[in-house]
């Protein structure tokens, strides 16, 4: 009974973490129906090849055994592959929506979502007496089977619009394979625990930074000051109180999205929830991830003031962010060209050369 209470709430999470991927897509949301479509095709099909490949390797004479660490590399390569496998034969599915880098991104992390519930599912069905595993298993393996997968994603979007692309892919496999095999290794042994911990942050980090880097190359992206200022005259609306006047007056509203940006027009000012401006953060500056760690006290005499950025203040007792429009906007760019720079320096990331060929 609790086995099956278990699969149920295993999807349930499927569901909830397709949605919360889709907030990843900033500038052109993928269709709820076409990511759900892709998690359960893909599922299916990636969960089939690799029953296929390991039946290849048993027959060869290589057998998987729990807590041999050289055999647990095959994992990686097996599982990876079938996830690779399953976003190419998904592709009719998603071929008009593959249309800026994250979607190459949304879409294999939902073949590995899918890929991990189904698995998730044989796992209570063979092991009923391990509950407590299954509920580790629902927490850290759907997340981190995404982590491993998602820079197959990036390459798979190259390889699909640019020509010559395939050697970008097999590097992106491999290291995606490498990724799955360490962790599996030190899964395996309960002394490497420690370790373990500090592979899946990483696998996080890593995620927010793929996800953040496409966000900043899209071609549908847009500056913030831009974005504003194509309101001719936005609705007025219930005003927050300006931290620069202190004018409280109803004030001209806008919305893109979930993000709710009022003027001030006493002084120009632009006022929003600290939320909202932790949102413009993620979505014009493409910075991904938690942002606690980057807001700081701007000054020790104005009690609960804060800032997240350069460029605007927050305080939180009012509950209230301020920024001035050009100057927060030019923040915003630079911080998206230093994560974009920043990513393609990086030593892992495989796709330097080909994002020069592809010239966006």
């Amino acid at each position: 009974m609790l086995e099956s209470i278990l699969v149920a709430l295993s999807f349930g999470i499927g569901l909830l973490v397709v949605q919360h991927l889709r907030r990843f897509d900033l500038h052109e949301q993928e269709p709820f129906g076409a990511m759900a479509a892709v998690a359960l095709c893909g599922g299916i099909l990636s969960i089939l090849i690799s029953f296929f490949l390991y039946r290849m390797l048993h027959a060869n004479g290589i057998h998987i055994r729990a807590g041999i660490p050289s055999t647990l590399i095959f994992v990686g390569l097996v599982e990876e592959a079938a996830k690779l496998a399953a976003l190419f034969f998904c592709l009719p599915i998603i071929r008009r929506e593959m249309d800026e880098p994250t979607d190459g991104l949304i879409y294999m992390a939902c073949v590995a979502l899918g890929f991990s519930l189904i698995e998730n599912w044989f796992y209570a069905t063979t092991h009923p007496l391990q509950t407590g595993l299954i509920a580790i298993r629902l927490v850290i393996c759907t997340p981190m089977h995404i982590a491993f997968s998602i820079i197959m994603g990036l390459a798979f979007f190259w390889t699909m619009r640019f020509k010559g692309g395939w050697g970008v892919l097999l590097l992106a496999y491999l290291f995606a394979s490498a990724y799955h095999a360490l962790y599996d290794i030190l899964a395996s042994q309960w002394i490497l625990l420690p370790a373990l911990y500090l592979v899946v942050k990483g696998g996080y980090l890593w995620m927010y930074r793929l996800l953040g880097y496409t966000a900043a190359i899209s071609p549908f992206r847009r500056p913030l000051a831009e974005t504003l200022l194509e309101d001719g005259r936005p609705a007025l609306e219930e005003g927050l109180e300006c931290l620069d006047c202190g004018n409280r007056a109803p004030k001209p509203t806008s919305r893109r999205g979930r993000i709710r940006v009022q003027r001030c027009e006493a002084c120009g000012a632009y006022l929003c929830s600290p939320s909202d401006l932790a949102q413009i953060v993620h979505q014009y500056g493409s910075l991904f991830g938690s942002l606690k760690r980057r807001s700081r006290r701007l000054s020790r005499h104005r009690k609960n003031l804060w800032v997240l950025v350069d460029g605007n203040r927050i305080d939180r007792k009012k509950q209230v962010a301020c920024f001035r429009l050009d100057e927060f906007s030019d923040v915003l760019e630079k911080l998206s060209q230093e994560v974009r720079k920043r990513t393609e320096r990086a030593w892992w990331f495989p796709l330097r050369v080909e994002h020069q060929l592809g010239g966006d």
